[in-house]
């Protein structure tokens, strides 16, 4: 009987818990935060996007403990599917893992002798997306030629942990497009799987 409630109560309490628990004394492990064309992204949940061309899923694995808020390491992975309505966890998805490592930036100066050492661009199949900080993602594809905007990506926070808990044809997914406006927290309990 002890060790029915003893089960019974670590299994309710881990149900409680965040993927993936980064160890940051923050709301920002419960929360996906949309503002001024970013999103911020809480370990463990994955974030889907989508646009003509097919369908994606990131999500960050860990945070590196010595990261600041603005700089240091995280490890990401992500799924792409051309077929727009294709499974993300099925055999012709493509998976990636891969660590991000922001640094501050470099250059003699100011303006155009400034740039970013690499390592804060985050692939999801053919898709590059830029990385602020460790856990900040930008809401339009990496491109010198366009700069940041509105490129026709849609961003789903979700709550699952697993790719294979994700249905990407659920009508309760909320699709966010780029808005540099913005500034919205959505909290982990109220994302749909």
């Amino acid at each position: 009987m002890i060790v029915g409630v003893l089960l019974m109560s670590a299994f309710t309490a881990s149900a409680q818990l965040p993927c993936g628990a980064d160890g940051r004394p923050s709301t920002a492990t419960v929360k996906f935060l949309i503002s001024a064309g970013t999103i911020t992204l809480p370990v463990g949940s994955f974030l889907l996007i989508r646009n003509q061309t097919g369908i994606g899923a990131i999500r960050l694995i860990s945070i590196d403990p010595k990261a600041t808020e603005f700089y240091g390491k995280s490890t990401y992975e992500s799924y792409f599917q051309p077929n727009k309505f294709g499974n993300l966890a099925g055999k012709d998805a493509v998976h990636l893992s891969k660590e991000l490592n922001i640094l501050p930036p470099k250059g003699p100066g100011r303006g155009i002798y400034i740039f970013r050492p690499k390592g804060y661009v985050a692939i999801v199949g053919n898709w590059k997306f830029d990385f602020g900080t460790p856990t900040m993602m930008t809401m339009s594809d990496t491109s010198f030629w366009t700069g940041y905007g509105d490129h026709g990506f849609e961003f789903a926070p979700t709550s699952s942990c697993n790719i294979s808990e994700i249905d990407i044809t659920n009508s309760h997914l909320r699709w966010f497009r780029y808005d540099r406006e913005a500034h919205l927290e959505l909290s982990l309990s109220s994302r749909t799987k």
